[in-house]
């Protein structure tokens, strides 16, 4: 065999058992071109990992973004107005890598959690009472995340969306878990800008518990009646799912309703987002969707 040959042999062992490190430097440019909204290029530079990315945790690591890119690609696609068979294909090969990333790495959260919001754009584009029988699932997806990672702000962000937009009468949906969730992922989010752990603000999360409040619409006398109640809950619960329904007895709100504090916060959402010159397709859809709610309080 010649000495090509050999190098060959032995990068595929190397492979076999794992032992080849993840290229840092391409994980990097992967992130960077998804951050550049161009979530296409970042797929072509992962899946050209996968081959080296051994077994579990390296692994996990490439699937995970994997499933992140796919979604963003699914978001531009119902940008475009793309066939919506196409689309659920999309969001259904970015579930298939969350699934992947969990089988390589159950310690990994963020496999739970791309798996899962691949599963929720899957269903908004299905429409939510004909992807109904996938809801409970999803949320025992994102249990298993913030069961890995207590303070993981996106999975509550997201069990937030989930509360809101499953019926009620039928299924589990409840408008004030989902601003208790909704308010717990912003504390995380703001510890974790504060922290130095991230330097994006997150101004979904805000346009969020605006929504959420928005559907909830309590008076200030209500707000303030059911703090108590819901502190009791709170100290009641060692789950972290339930303990996020009732988060908001444990912070302090303004004397103000619902509407007021929407209000209030889709107009400092706006003003941020028109700051921004140079907005990303994200914060495209965020203002707009701001700026949409505000013109129907």
């Amino acid at each position: 065999m010649n000495r090509s040959g050999l190098m060959g042999l032995a990068m595929a062992v190397l492979v076999a058992v794992g032992a080849v490190a993840l290229d840092q430097e391409a994980i990097e440019r992967a992130d960077a071109l998804y951050e550049d909204d161009r979530a296409g290029e970042a797929i072509a530079v992962l899946e050209s990992l996968l081959p080296t990315a051994g077994s579990g945790p390296e692994r996990a690591e490439v699937l995970w973004r994997l499933a992140r890119a796919t979604l963003s690609v699914g978001e531009s696609m119902e940008d475009a107005d793309a066939e919506r068979s196409v689309v659920l294909a999309t969001y259904e090969r970015g579930e298939r890598y969350g699934i992947d990333a969990v089988q390589a790495d159950p310690n990994n959260h963020l496999g739970y959690y791309w798996q899962s919001a691949n599963v929720g754009k899957w269903g908004q584009a299905r429409g939510i009472l004909n992807a109904l029988f996938r809801a409970a699932p999803m949320r025992d997806l994102l249990r298993r995340a913030i069961e890995t990672k207590p303070d993981h702000a996106g999975s509550y962000y997201v069990l937030g969306q989930l509360y809101a937009q499953v019926p009620g009468v039928i299924s589990f949906g409840n408008n004030d878990y989902a601003v208790s969730l909704a308010r717990k992922s912003i504390d995380l989010h703001e510890a974790e800008y504060a922290a130095g752990a991230t330097d994006e603000v997150e101004h979904d999360y805000y346009i969020q518990l605006a929504s959420h409040l928005i559907e909830r619409n309590w008076n200030s006398r209500r707000r303030s009646r059911e703090q108590q109640n819901k502190a009791r809950s709170y100290e009641r619960t060692n789950d972290p799912l339930e303990k996020g329904w009732y988060y908001e007895g444990t912070v302090t709100i303004r004397d103000e309703s619902d509407r007021d504090e929407a209000e209030r916060l889709l107009r400092e959402m706006i003003r941020r987002l028109e700051a921004i010159s140079d907005r990303s397709d994200g914060q495209r859809r965020q203002l707009e969707r701001a700026r949409e709610l505000l013109a129907g309080l």
